[in-house]
């Protein structure tokens, strides 16, 4: 005699009671189930081989499940906004990801922007070299470099703040004229101790 199965599946309506972290699992309260807790569910994402992707809904979140016909096994396939998980966004242009702590990633489809916000110290760590491409760059704090630094298109610096333009400890060495107040400093004279100029610097 063949054996026959029940493909049966529901799609089922439920709030996240448990995580496993560790093994990207869900325990869910069904509500349309008399409150019935599922054993743990693997929840869905986009990659999990070669390429990974990891993030877990919280505790009290509302998650969609695809369960089979007993309601014993099955996935946890999204998370779904509520009224007491609202949107981050009313836009169709926009991608963002949001975290509990504050930081946003935000990109508009409109207007090319791309966004990231945080209080935390962001790192950005290549084997290689990082590599920027931009007509202009502006960094509003202070910069350190602890490497050599190499500019090949000329230094220009204003201090609006007021102070010292630059303040530079050790030697310098500079190859070519260094021009002071419109004066080279190879053609500068200095008044002599008898009357008249000195010589021009050697």
């Amino acid at each position: 005699m063949q054996q026959t199965h029940d493909f049966g599946a529901t799609l089922q309506f439920g709030v996240v009671s448990a995580v496993d972290e560790a093994g990207h699992n869900l325990r869910v309260t069904i509500p349309a189930l008399e409150d019935m807790e599922t054993d743990w569910l693997p929840m869905v994402t986009p990659a999990a081989g070669g390429n990974q992707f990891y993030s877990l809904p919280d505790e009290g979140e509302q998650v969609v499940c695809l369960l089979d016909a007993r309601g014993e096994n099955g996935c946890v396939i999204g998370a779904i906004y509520s009224t007491a998980d609202k949107p981050p966004a009313s836009s169709k242009d926009k991608w963002i990801r949001r975290f509990k702590n504050g930081t946003v990633i935000e990109h508009d489809r409109a207007s090319g922007d791309v966004s990231v916000q945080t209080d935390g110290v962001v790192k950005i760590k290549s084997g290689a070299k990082v590599s920027i491409e931009t007509p202009e760059t502006m960094v509003s704090g202070n910069t350190t470099v602890n490497g050599l630094l190499t500019y090949t298109a000329g230094l220009s610096a204003v201090n609006s703040g007021g102070g010292d333009a630059a303040n530079i400890e050790g030697t310098m060495v500079v190859n070519g004229e260094i021009i002071l107040n419109g004066i080279p400093l190879s053609q500068h004279k200095h008044p002599g101790d008898s009357g008249g100029k000195t010589g021009l610097p050697e």
